[in-house]
């Protein structure tokens, strides 16, 4: 888990996130998309689909990345199976749908694209904090469980060649969380500018 990987997918979830729904509400273009008639649940849907697509591009191309580089270093290739490789990037999308949920939500209920950046990294370094500190100091050690790093490890998934079962559900199960509290704090807000 390298420090810019994570800012790498908190940036890219964060701004496809904003342009979701705040965008366009602090831009005053939601009136022109809701002149067509576009349900706000089909906005919702084709926004956090495109947030999702994009996510899972952007971790396929990871996975892909260092497929090749263990391919074809005979010494990493020994210490590292490919199934291993691919456990990590299933990883890497449960994790980053853990993100985009909460960020979906926040841009469903906010009207300016920084409060959604803004609450998609503090999910991203409070979550690493958190899970740093839990790490370090055993009397913070039950607070891991409330951050998506102690869910997200791909070196064990990199180390074993397996994929726990068990945390990834917890990230996928946070992500659809998110992405259904978007939908009730979308219908229910006045979308004007």
């Amino acid at each position: 888990m390298h420090p810019f990987w994570a800012a790498m997918q908190l940036t890219a979830i964060g701004s496809l996130a904003a342009a979701a729904v705040a965008a366009d509400v602090e831009s005053g273009t939601v009136e022109l998309l809701m002149v067509r008639p576009v349900s706000r649940l089909r906005l919702l849907v084709e926004r956090a689909a495109a947030v999702v697509a994009a996510s899972l591009a952007l971790n396929a191309a990871a996975t892909l990345a260092v497929a090749g580089g263990v391919a074809v270093t005979p010494a990493l290739h020994h210490a590292v199976p490919l199934r291993g490789v691919l456990a990590a990037g299933l990883a890497g999308c449960a994790f980053t749908l853990c993100l985009a949920g909460p960020a979906l939500a926040v841009s469903a209920a906010t009207r300016h694209r920084a409060h959604v950046i803004g609450a998609t990294i503090a999910i991203g370094a409070v979550g690493f904090a958190v899970n740093f500190i839990a790490l370090a100091w055993h009397p913070a050690a039950p607070l891991r469980y409330l951050s998506p790093f102690h869910y997200y490890t791909p070196g064990d998934a990199l180390a074993h060649g397996t994929i726990a079962w068990g945390p990834l559900a917890v990230l996928v199960a946070v992500g659809f969380a998110g992405i259904a509290a978007a939908l009730p704090l979308l219908l229910r807000r006045d979308l004007a500018p």
